[in-house]
């Protein structure tokens, strides 16, 4: 049992410290999935989703070197302490990109990092990350962005025994009503800021995010099978 919840820890260190061939190869794996899920909330164009996802994973690389060479005994480390250590982890790494972007973001959109980052959801919702991808104008982003962050304060935290937050059944069910609530009022939001054409591309191209969601979700099973 402890091998497995070692295995687990590990799967979780990876899903949060990227690599830059993630980003650029995303059908690949769930790795990287932290700084594009910031990205999708705060609805960043193609350029700045650039910059956020390379210097995320340039500070997650040298917190996965610090971590890799021995400093961090994982194999002794409680199912809370994990947590724990990960939580830190994510407001350390906000800290850190709040200094590295604090000329390229406003100040609005530095403040949302940390909670986004230590919310801990590890995969990305469709529609966020289908509409954050389109071709989208200027001030088109400047109105979803509101709709979009008000949505991410109300996604719901992986449940998992690494990274995770560990929410009672009724709690967790209450969250999924409450996040689902807003974003049916999001969608409706948000496709009104949309063109006709574009609202048709949104739509495919969430269907091409939800498949490639799945492709996660049935990599992550496959790995805890073994």
């Amino acid at each position: 049992m402890k091998r497995v919840g070692l295995a687990i820890a590990l799967l979780g260190m990876v899903a949060m410290l990227a690599s830059a061939q993630d980003q650029q190869q995303p059908r690949r794996g769930f790795r990287g999935q932290a700084a594009m899920i910031l990205c999708d909330v705060l609805m960043l164009n193609p350029e700045l989703s650039e910059k956020v996802v390379t210097v995320y994973n340039d500070i997650s690389t040298k917190r996965r070197e610090a971590m890799q060479s021995g400093s961090v005994d994982f194999q002794s480390m409680s199912d809370q302490e994990r947590r724990d250590f990960f939580a830190k982890m994510q407001k350390e790494t906000a800290a850190d990109m709040k200094k590295e972007l604090k000329e390229a973001l406003s100040e609005k959109e530095l403040e949302e990092i940390e909670g986004v980052l230590t919310k801990r959801v590890f995969f990305p919702d469709a529609e966020l990350r289908a509409l954050r991808q389109l071709d989208l104008k200027k001030e088109q982003r400047e109105k979803l962005q509101p709709l979009s962050i008000a949505l991410g304060k109300k996604m719901v935290p992986s449940n998992s025994p690494f990274g995770g937050v560990q929410m009672e059944a009724a709690d967790r069910e209450k969250a999924e009503k409450e996040f689902q609530k807003e974003k049916e009022a999001f969608m409706t939001k948000a496709a009104a800021v949309l063109s006709e054409e574009q609202n048709k591309a949104w739509k495919e191209k969430t269907e091409e995010v939800n498949k490639e969601i799945e492709a996660m979700r049935e990599r992550m099973r496959n790995f805890q099978r073994q």
